[in-house]
């Protein structure tokens, strides 16, 4: 384990989802993203990790996968109490983007001046529909 991460758990609000994230210690953005499902079904923050930084403990049974637009980064979810513990990112291939609100007693308020604004409406990845 590099020295510079901390060990945290992340749960969904149920509890039936349980992992562990290996955090960087200096957080350097929280991204918001407006997309459609961000905007209408998260409202939260994200932080954006390498995937084999998050550990599965328990709840492989409770998740469900989300897919849209370009149908190929799903998007977990409760199936009990509906939340978006994390998703697999289409702008950092490798990258997971955990819900911070997640993350067992995190505090972001320190974060105010970080948190990043994220045109996914816009994203450069989507289909081009003509």
């Amino acid at each position: 384990m590099n020295k510079t991460n901390t060990k945290v758990k992340i749960s969904c609000h149920c509890g039936s989802i349980k992992m562990e994230l290996l955090l960087p210690e200096k957080i350097d953005k929280i991204i918001r993203c407006n997309c459609s499902i961000c905007s209408k079904n998260k409202g939260f923050g994200m932080i954006c990790i390498p995937s084999a930084n998050l550990y599965l403990i328990e709840g492989q049974e409770s998740m469900t996968e989300y897919f849209f637009n370009t149908m190929e980064y799903p998007h977990i979810f409760c199936i009990i109490c509906g939340t978006h513990t994390h998703h697999k990112s289409r702008s950092s291939p490798g990258k997971l983007c955990i819900n911070i609100a997640c993350i067992d007693g995190f505090n972001s308020d320190y974060l105010n001046n970080k948190i990043i604004k994220f045109d996914g409406i816009n994203h450069p990845k989507d289909k081009i529909l003509k």
